[in-house]
């Protein structure tokens, strides 16, 4: 087993097969449910939509990965997975704008509170 394809793997490139993952969870010394487990959402929904457009991208990417696509299919699968990582970094930088200007009004608001007293 080589590194590149341990990279692969981790990325969602690749996906070993029974036997393979029998020796990684050998030589982890972790029981092989412990690589097979799905991961588990909170019952909350969460509320960091940047880092779930970033996961479903991820998923985006591992589907287009595990499934005989076509070279259109793969395009489209890309394009979708490319949307959605420029959505997550569009939500960063209007949260980001977003906590800037409360911490604005909040200052102004502060402000316009000590001029009265």
């Amino acid at each position: 087993m080589s590194r590149t394809f341990i990279h692969f793997v981790e990325r969602g490139r690749s996906r070993p097969s029974r036997t393979v993952l029998t020796l990684i969870a050998r030589r982890t010394r972790k029981p092989i449910s412990y690589f097979m487990a799905q991961p588990t959402h909170d019952a909350e929904p969460s509320i960091d939509l940047a880092a779930d457009l970033t996961r479903l991208g991820e998923r985006v990417r591992q589907f287009a990965t595990m499934n005989r696509l076509t070279g259109v299919e793969r395009e489209a699968m890309s394009l979708v997975e490319v949307t959605l990582r420029q959505g997550a970094e569009l939500t960063k930088s209007i949260e980001t704008i977003s906590k800037r200007g409360s911490s604005a009004r909040r200052a102004a608001e502060a402000a316009k509170q000590e001029r009265r007293n």
